[in-house]
């Protein structure tokens, strides 16, 4: 799915007061989902703005806090943007990049929002080399943010309505994607002592979890639970497989096959 953004100047933003500040991409470690903390609160562009409204003259800050925010019709509204230090994931903002659902995250999140979210993430683990972990604000501070529905949708690995029939493209892009990431897992395979992260480990966690072997939250995190899982699923096809906990070409192969 390609991205339609509407940039700052698309939205009428104040900001930023000075020159925003950009992100170190060596210390970038994820990606932090936020939702609006607002029930029944403004919807699109003026839902934006008044996300801004509050950041700027309540808060004082120098712009809106998030680098990307999403509404309930999918449409995708460039906040501080790609490769800059947010405000929103204190004390993670020079190791975050950060998306804000402007809806209610404790109420069912429109398929639309669903796969703008999905896709952001997606152009942001591009960025970089998807090596990031994927986690809601609860994860990295004292809050309920973003709320159940959204946050329980993002452990399990943003999964998107099977009713809602795929484009012979976004096919095509799966299928692309899975083989590109799985070139990578073959020269360098994920494992628990690697300390492997990123989009490769969330296509393992979310696999794994459609297959029955219980990975937990797929947030990118090649931890012990995901080790578990693994040599599950490697147990299963022993004859096959070596039962090591460590994701390499043949077990990619066969999860994918």
């Amino acid at each position: 799915m390609s991205l339609t953004i509407i940039s700052r100047s698309g939205w009428d933003s104040r900001g930023p007061k000075r020159p925003l500040t950009r992100l170190n991409k060596r210390r970038v470690k994820g990606i932090v989902l936020h939702h609006s903390g607002v029930r029944n609160g403004p919807k699109g562009v003026n839902a934006v703005r008044a996300f801004e409204r509050h950041h700027l003259d309540a808060n004082g800050w120098n712009a809106i806090a998030y680098n990307w925010l999403v509404d309930e019709d999918g449409v995708v509204y460039e906040g501080r943007g790609a490769g800059f230090v947010s405000a929103a994931n204190r004390p993670w903002n020079s190791r975050t990049e950060s998306i804000c659902y402007t809806g209610w995250g404790g109420s069912p999140i429109p398929e639309a929002t669903k796969r703008s979210i999905r896709s952001l993430v997606d152009d942001i683990q591009n960025r970089y080399d998807q090596k990031l972990w994927v986690k809601g604000h609860r994860d990295l501070a004292s809050t309920t943010c973003p709320e159940a529905v959204l946050y329980q949708w993002m452990q399990a690995g943003m999964p998107l309505d099977g009713s809602v029939v795929k484009t012979d493209k976004e096919v095509v892009d799966e299928n692309v994607e899975i083989a590109r990431l799985g070139g990578q897992v073959a020269k360098k395979p994920l494992s628990k002592r690697r300390r492997s992260r990123g989009q490769a480990v969330r296509a393992v966690q979310r696999r794994l979890n459609e297959l029955g072997h219980d990975a937990g939250p797929v947030d990118g995190h090649y931890g012990p639970k995901t080790a578990s899982a693994v040599r599950s699923f490697q147990n299963k096809y022993r004859d096959f497989l070596s039962v090591d906990g460590v994701v390499g070409k043949n077990t990619w192969k066969m999860l994918f096959s």
